[in-house]
């Protein structure tokens, strides 16, 4: 069976075989396989030559910036994204590569209601009308995962976490919340768009007020993780959330001075 080390080492080196694409995807995100330790892995491959321009985010960046998520999530000790690496080389050239995660829609966590049938303890965030005309209230549970998503998507910058980024793993005998798809992060100016803001302006509990000043102890060790792929001025703007987050003890607000949710919200 692979260890973590070995499955680093073979995403980032190892020959993979293209065998689909993500035919949603607007970044021409590939799927393929990798023989890690004998087995088979599949892994999601998002070369840098595929990439949409985005008049906001560098050209070529996107796939640095979801490995560097993926080390944030590490160094906060959370581990809420698959494996994340960058390869040189490719099928299509230099990109992103990660492992597949085999799940389901993350209905336990979020979901769309009927005014009235929201469940109970869970947290509303927006209020809208569907294709039918019908009242919908968008609202997610109030439980610790999407508490730590909510203070990653806040460090990381995020500016589309999407309901649709979550995934429940299938496959292990405890369902378990995964985030995927974090190109548009890091970004030097405010950019959190979030369906994760029922937490809003809530005390910091004990244990991620714990674990942000635990990542701001090591902060030199995830600058260093990340120097290939994140400039000088985004690890910044990383450390300086961190830090008013300890300051302030509280969960993020929305901003009044853009949309504070991403479109479309799945």
């Amino acid at each position: 069976m692979a260890t973590d080390a070995s499955l680093s080492i073979a995403l980032t080196i190892d020959p993979i075989d293209v065998v689909g694409r993500l035919v949603d995807s607007s970044n021409n995100a590939l799927v393929a396989d990798l023989v890690v330790s004998g087995e088979t892995r599949r892994v999601v491959y998002k070369p840098a030559a595929g990439e949409r321009p985005l008049w906001d985010f560098p050209d070529g960046e996107l796939g640095r910036r979801e490995v560097a998520a993926y080390h944030l999530s590490a160094f906060l000790g959370w581990d809420q994204i698959p494996m994340t690496v960058w390869r040189d080389d490719g099928p299509a050239g230099p990109g992103m590569c990660q492992l597949w995660i085999d799940g389901g829609t993350p209905d336990d966590y979020i979901s769309l209601f009927a005014p009235t049938t929201v469940p109970t303890g869970w947290l509303a965030i927006l209020q809208g009308v569907d294709s039918a005309g019908s009242e919908v209230v968008l609202a997610h549970a109030d439980d610790v995962a999407l508490q730590r998503l909510a203070i990653f998507d806040h460090l990381a910058n995020n500016a589309d976490r999407k309901a649709g980024h979550l995934i429940v793993a299938t496959d292990e005998e405890t369902p378990r919340l995964w985030a995927i798809d974090h190109g548009l992060t890091f970004h030097t100016e405010p950019k959190l768009r979030t369906v994760l803001w029922g937490f809003a302006d809530r005390e910091l509990p004990p244990s991620i007020a714990k674990d942000i000043a635990s990542f701001l102890n090591r902060f030199d060790g995830f600058a260093r993780s990340v120097s290939a792929h994140l400039t000088d001025e985004c690890l910044a703007g990383v450390n300086t959330r961190a830090r008013e987050l300890i300051e302030r003890g509280c969960f993020p607000v929305p901003r009044d001075d853009g949309p504070a949710v991403p479109w479309p919200i799945f």
